[in-house]
């Protein structure tokens, strides 16, 4: 058993779940219920809306690893498909989970009423496919194409949950000509936050797989511009993910009421977010940058969990 839950690595779809439910009930609840909004999707088909995201996650997580045994070789990662999962077995596996993905994502469009929502669970089984088998060996291509993948995580809640929510006050809607869209720029900023993330995380993946990605002949951004230069562009995305955060906070966050926030983003998302930088800095190939990869997973847990304060600060109202 423990061999199909890494093959579909079950922690992170764990966070998956996490991130949509930290959305739906800690930044859209809280902030529809200041004005006694309440959510329309109902908690099963909610329910059924995370099943089908960590279902298409867990098909791209096989699927990858279907394609990747050579270089996970290389790379000296332990290889599970085609060593303790025989290969015609993931490859059903990835068949079966993307099938389930589509049909519950096509049950949730149909109840919300746009029934073409369903269309992004193929678009995404087919970018999953697609970036196994080529888009990753292109130049940045894999790179923006996973870090857009993950941004959409959190966004599903938001797109499935305002349909509903427009039918039910369309009234109220009309009458005072205003719109939910103001939960697209809340959850869009998680998401934001998500895909510089991921982008980051991405390119220190390619500097620690730089060996096996030569072998293969894997256009990633260190093979293609050498390690001096990848190591640059990386501090840099961190740079502009801090001061985004920041920007955010000076923008658009800052209340005199508000103290909890500023220490929040200097301490737990912006100094991690820094060392993490200077791990880059100091990084040589052929290290292993443990300390590094726990920075970027632990900034990027903390941005999600930022959540649980705009609960609590909305709350407070």
């Amino acid at each position: 058993m423990n061999k199909y839950l890494k093959l579909i690595r079950l922690p992170n779809l764990l966070i998956i779940a996490l991130v949509q439910y930290v959305m739906r009930y800690f930044i859209i609840q809280p902030i529809l219920g200041i004005n006694r909004i309440k959510l329309q999707l109902s908690d099963i088909d909610f329910a059924m809306l995370v099943l089908a995201t960590i279902f298409m996650a867990a098909a791209g997580y096989i699927i990858n690893d279907y394609f990747d045994t050579k270089a996970d070789r290389f790379n000296k990662k332990d290889v599970i498909v085609g060593r303790k999962i025989t290969r015609r077995i993931a490859l059903a596996m990835h068949q079966v989970f993307t099938a389930i993905s589509i049909l519950l994502g096509g049950y949730i469009s149909y109840k919300v009423g746009h029934w073409q929502f369903v269309f992004i669970f193929f678009m995404a089984g087919g970018l999953l496919w697609f970036y196994s088998t080529s888009y990753k060996y292109y130049f940045l291509l894999g790179s923006f194409l996973m870090a857009m993948v993950v941004a959409v995580v959190p966004l599903l809640v938001v797109i499935y949950e305002i349909p509903p929510l427009n039918k039910t006050y369309a009234d109220v809607l009309l009458a005072s000509k205003t719109n939910f869209n103001y939960l697209l720029y809340w959850v869009g900023a998680f998401s934001f936050f998500a895909f510089f993330g991921v982008l980051i995380g991405q390119f220190i993946r390619d500097i620690l797989s730089l060996k096996g990605d030569r072998e293969i002949q894997r256009q990633s951004l260190p093979v293609v511009i050498g390690l001096k230069w990848t190591k640059v562009i990386i501090v840099m995305l961190i740079l502009f993910l801090s001061a985004s955060v920041f920007g955010v906070w000076y923008q658009f966050l800052n209340a005199p009421m508000d103290k909890i926030t500023p220490w929040y983003f200097s301490i737990l998302i912006i100094l991690p977010l820094l060392l993490l930088a200077y791990q880059v800095i100091k990084f040589k190939e052929g290290n292993l940058l443990k300390f590094g990869k726990f920075l970027l997973r632990f900034s990027i847990l903390t941005g999600i969990s930022y959540a649980f304060v705009v609960n609590y600060l909305v709350g407070k109202l």
